[in-house]
């Protein structure tokens, strides 16, 4: 298990429902997955109203979302090897809602937009059409690492 992760919850009842083993250890799987194990990164558990912030701060947009990525990699070359990829920053109760609308448990969730977070960290952006890249991509990894098959 990663010590080099940073995860962050604004609520105790986030880390509740939410244990940090259990985020490290996925964590551990995608960036294993991704060739990436010696790359390290930071995750936010907050809630709705603070990802709206941060959604109108940086994107300009005043709406709340799921997920948030940060990348640390992507654009000027610091001159030396960056082994921080970013921020995730996921939304819980908005991922609540969003789980039981799609007929899965939060945590089946949270593994998803953490999964989908890293991709955008490495540079991976959404496609045109849901069967793009990116897409095709994460289902194949979340499948690879879990059995299960997302939609």
């Amino acid at each position: 298990m990663k010590t080099e992760y940073m995860i962050e919850y604004d609520d105790k009842e986030y880390k509740k429902n939410i244990p940090q083993k259990d985020v490290v250890a996925w964590v551990d799987s995608v960036l294993k997955k991704l060739d990436k194990s010696d790359y390290f990164l930071s995750v936010v558990f907050t809630d709705n109203d603070r990802i709206r912030e941060i959604n109108k701060e940086f994107r300009g947009k005043n709406n709340e979302t799921d997920v948030l990525s940060f990348s640390q990699i992507e654009g000027d070359d610091f001159g030396f090897e960056n082994k921080f990829l970013g921020d995730v920053v996921i939304a819980v109760p908005y991922t609540e809602n969003q789980a039981k609308e799609l007929g899965h448990d939060l945590f089946t969730e949270v593994k998803y937009l953490i999964l989908h977070g890293i991709l955008h960290l490495l540079g991976y952006d959404h496609d045109e059409n849901e069967e793009g890249e990116m897409s095709m991509l994460e289902k194949k990894i979340y499948n690879e690492l879990t059995g299960d098959i997302i939609e």
